[in-house]
Formats: structure tokens, C-alpha cells, sequence
């Protein structure tokens, strides 16, 4: 009877570490999504890439540029906590300055950067890297016949940032948003804005298998609305990223049924 039980539990040991690599496997996974924005003239291709908290992809970030470079895009935006309040910043600023050295670059902050407390000097940072930071500013990008106006903000508690970026949107072209929160999606959409680009919900951290839902996300809580995939509201379409990261934060809460994203996005006349 025994011999019998310890036989169980080894089965079941060995049963749970084979799983292990497949449950929690942190491999790059390419999301693709077509959106019609009517002031589309021609097709725009933008890569995001959001929530690396400076997590590794080979050496020299080899593997996450390259996937970069096979989609071809127009633009790349780098998402909030690009960077991490605590494992660093080398791998993220490696990435920052091949892709800007071959592709426009915009970049809006989250909350690691805000937590870091030297948000402005990561800021400035960037700008010298060659990347345009966008605090309640925007940046104009003509691709074809299709001009898309790159906005961006740290937050919507940001009020003032949130009105003058209300107060950009032009009618003649693609208006896009980048804003680390998805719970800040209702407080957006209906304003003009024709994609939001957000992260900051690591895809629920756990996702149910099946359901394809998440458990938890902050600033959503348990089950939470918004955590990856496109979401549509008052003609207002969200993007939201599962985000990059995969190292050291994984030790301590892994991904779970829930693989790091780059999310490509191709922007088409309706």
C-alpha cells in the first residue's frame, strides 16, 4: 500500500514539472491585429511593445529586435515600464537604441517608471536616444497617404495631460493614444480617439484556460474587464498588450497559461 502511494506521488511530481515548462512558458509570442480606422488612406504597420521591465531576449535583445524587423513597421511605440523599479534598465535601454537607430519611436511612461522615482531623467534619456516622448503632446507621422497622430499621456489622473490630448485629436487623421492603464479605457474612449495602446495588466497574470480571461490585474482587481486582446467602445478600439516581461518577476509570480507579447498592429482604410 504504501509502495503504491509513494509511486503516486512520484507520478504526480513528475507529471506537474513536465507540465511546468508548457503552463508557465515565458517564449515570445507575435500578436497580430488588423484595425479600419475611417482616415486611413493606406495600410500603417506599428509594433508595441509594452512591459518589458527590462526582462532579457538573447543577447542583445537579438530575439525580440529581430521579431521587430519581420514585421517591417512604420513606427514602433514602447509602452509604460519599458523599465522596472527593481531589475534594472541595460536590456531595455539595449533595445531602445537599435530600434530607434532604424524606425520612429514613440514612448509614453507607466507606473515603474513613476515608482523609480527618476522618471524625468529616463525621459530625457530617451529623447537623446532619439525616441519622442509624449506627456499630453503629440507627434505627426505621415506613412502613404495616411497621417497618424501619435498622442500619449502618463495616466488619466493626469488631468491636464488628458485635456490637451483631447484637445489634439484632428478629424483628417488617424488618431492614436498611448496610455499605460486600461482601466482608464471608459474615461477615453468616446473622445476622438481611434486606437488606445495599453498594457500595465500582464494579461491577468493567470489565465484560465479555455475562457481565455485573466485573475487579477492591478487597478482591475480579481477577474479583471480589461487585459488582452481589442476592445471597443463609442467608436474608440483598445489594444491591450500581455506585456514582455519574463525574468527575475517570474521567480516570484509567474505567467501562468499566459506567454510575453509583442503586439503588431496594421492600421486599414475602412
Amino acid at each position: 500500500m504504501k509502495s503504491s502511494k509513494k509511486k503516486l506521488c512520484i507520478a504526480a511530481v513528475c507529471a506537474v514539472a513536465a507540465a511546468l515548462p508548457f503552463v508557465c512558458s515565458t517564449a515570445l509570442t507575435e500578436t497580430c491585429y488588423n484595425i479600419s480606422v475611417a482616415a486611413a488612406k493606406t495600410p500603417v504597420k506599428i509594433a508595441f511593445l509594452s512591459d518589458l521591465h527590462n526582462s532579457f531576449y538573447k543577447a542583445d535583445m537579438k530575439e525580440l529586435t529581430e521579431s521587430v524587423h519581420g514585421f517591417s513597421p512604420d513606427a514602433v511605440v514602447f509602452g509604460g515600464d519599458l523599465f522596472d523599479e527593481h531589475f534594472g534598465e541595460e536590456n531595455s535601454w539595449r533595445l531602445v537604441r537599435k530600434l530607434a537607430a532604424q524606425y520612429p519611436c514613440y514612448y509614453s511612461i507607466g507606473n515603474h517608471e513613476v515608482n523609480r522615482m527618476d522618471a524625468d531623467r529616463v525621459k530625457e534619456k530617451m529623447r537623446q536616444a532619439g525616441v519622442i516622448v509624449l506627456e499630453g503632446g503629440y507627434s505627426d507621422l505621415t506613412v502613404g497617404d495616411t497621417a497618424v497622430r501619435f498622442i500619449g499621456i502618463d495616466g488619466a489622473k493626469y488631468e491636464e495631460q488628458l485635456e490637451a490630448a483631447e484637445k489634439a485629436v484632428s478629424g483628417d487623421r488617424v488618431n492614436l493614444l498611448i496610455n499605460h492603464f486600461p482601466e482608464d479605457f471608459p474615461l477615453v474612449s468616446g473622445k476622438g480617439f481611434d486606437i488606445v495602446l495599453s498594457g500595465h495588466a500582464h494579461g491577468g497574470q493567470v489565465r484560465i484556460p479555455f475562457a481565455d480571461i485573466g485573475l487579477y490585474a492591478p487597478g482591475q482587481g480579481i477577474f479583471p474587464k480589461y487585459t488582452s486582446g481589442v476592445y471597443t467602445e463609442s467608436d474608440t478600439s483598445m489594444v491591450v498588450s500581455r506585456g514582455l516581461y519574463r525574468q527575475l518577476s517570474c521567480l516570484i509570480i509567474p505567467r501562468v497559461f499566459n506567454r510575453p507579447e509583442a503586439v503588431y498592429i496594421t492600421i486599414q482604410p475602412q
